[in-house]
């Protein structure tokens, strides 16, 4: 609570049964989409477990993979590339099944509220945001993302492909009575293409309990570097292992959990790791440096991961990173400077006492900025506010 009068409110309206909240992951489409929503449904779950949970009725589901009809919607035209509206159909495709799942549930269970995880399921909600009050949460807007895929500049001429796509989440972020952007990069993002948009800061966080520095010594052997990403070559994979040259398979272990398996490397250990597993923990427990030197990234579930257990970060400048690493939890540098990268690395296997020193500071930034169960508390008393029709507090904008 922000104020003594919030607190006298709900104090008056404690005998009213708590708000039913449809919290909605966007899940998976395909096997080979990226598993983020499992961060997201494990963070409600813990910081609902605690005292936030007292004040909702949450509920959850989870859109659905494609069915064989909108595989074949979906399907690529050969030859015709981004003149075959593949982006638009795929993500009409995904809205839609959300739209269907979001009617049978206003009808099973009437919430108060629906929490969205990601505005590229909430495009084709239409006459449902009058219905019932539908609060976005996004880690970076659909336009975003593919002009990040594609490599587009910020402000350059939106493709032809992608206009229809962009004019339908603007609507999607008008519509809503609030959108939660997960850092202010993000936030600012939303500004910029929905100017009518209301916006607030919060990120999901993660487990803290779960997520945290090792408790022993660190194992002996070489150095070890931890790669983390789905898309091995979007994410920089190459880069990281030209960066290491001759180290790897010598003084380096460089440690891999991706979708698609690199090309074997002497020193290269591949894990078949599952987001936020107990290997993951493992792995980032015993690991000296984290390295993503991606090309295409929003908000990377895997820096909070290793903020949390203390890890020391090399990353690529992009999207949300900076902002989420602060200062003094690592190194950044630009996407594609190889030699930049490998003087960042070098830098920290150097001294052990700068990685402990960044170690302390990233599981600090961790603590101060991504506990999922004190964002939970602040989430769902925005989740009240938008129940009860009252503006966002200024304090509450900005996280």
């Amino acid at each position: 609570m922000n104020s003594v009068a919030d607190v006298s409110l709900l104090q008056q309206q404690g005998d009213r049964a708590a708000p039913q909240v449809l919290f909605l992951s966007q899940g998976r489409a395909s096997a080979s989409t990226a598993m983020g929503h499992v961060r997201v449904e494990h963070a409600l779950r813990v910081g609902l477990a605690g005292a936030a949970g007292a004040r909702v009725r949450p509920l959850h589901a989870t859109v659905p993979r494609f069915s064989l009809a909108q595989r074949v919607f979906i399907r690529a035209v050969p030859g015709l590339r981004d003149r075959g509206y593949w982006t638009l159909r795929w993500h009409l495709a995904r809205g839609w099944a959300a739209r269907r799942l979001l009617e049978q549930r206003l009808r099973d269970d009437a919430p108060d509220v629906v929490h969205v995880t990601t505005d590229q399921v909430s495009l084709l909600l239409g006459r449902i945001q009058r219905e019932v009050p539908c609060v976005l949460s996004l880690d970076i807007t659909t336009y975003d993302w593919l002009r990040l895929l594609r490599r587009l500049p910020e402000d350059g001429e939106v493709p032809a492909d992608l206009r229809p796509l962009l004019a339908l989440e603007r609507r999607a972020l008008h519509r809503a009575p609030l959108s939660i952007a997960w850092t202010d990069t993000v936030a600012e993002r939303v500004g910029h293409l929905a100017p009518r948009a209301r916006v607030a800061t919060l990120h999901p966080g993660i487990d803290l309990e779960e997520f945290r520095p090792r408790s022993g010594p660190r194992k002996s052997g070489p150095l070890r570097v931890l790669f983390i990403g789905g898309r091995w070559v979007d994410k920089g994979g190459p880069d990281l292992v030209a960066a290491l040259e001759a180290d790897l398979g010598r003084t380096v272990e460089l440690h891999v959990v991706t979708s698609v398996a690199p090309p074997p490397q002497d020193g290269m250990i591949a894990h078949a790791a599952q987001p936020g597993s107990r290997e993951i923990v493992d792995l980032l427990q015993h690991a000296d440096v984290l390295c993503l030197p991606s090309y295409a990234d929003a908000v990377p579930w895997v820096i909070v991961e290793a903020l949390a257990c203390g890890v020391p970060i090399v990353a690529t400048a992009i999207g949300s990173i900076p902002e989420m690493m602060g200062s003094g939890s690592g190194r950044l540098v630009d996407p594609g400077d190889v030699p930049a990268l490998r003087e960042a690395l070098h830098e920290l296997f150097e001294s052990p006492a700068l990685r402990s020193d960044l170690a302390h500071h990233g599981r600090a930034r961790a603590e101060e900025r991504f506990d999922a169960r004190r964002n939970t508390e602040r989430l769902v008393h925005l989740l009240e506010q938008v129940r009860r029709q009252r503006p966002v507090p200024a304090a509450l904008g900005s996280r």
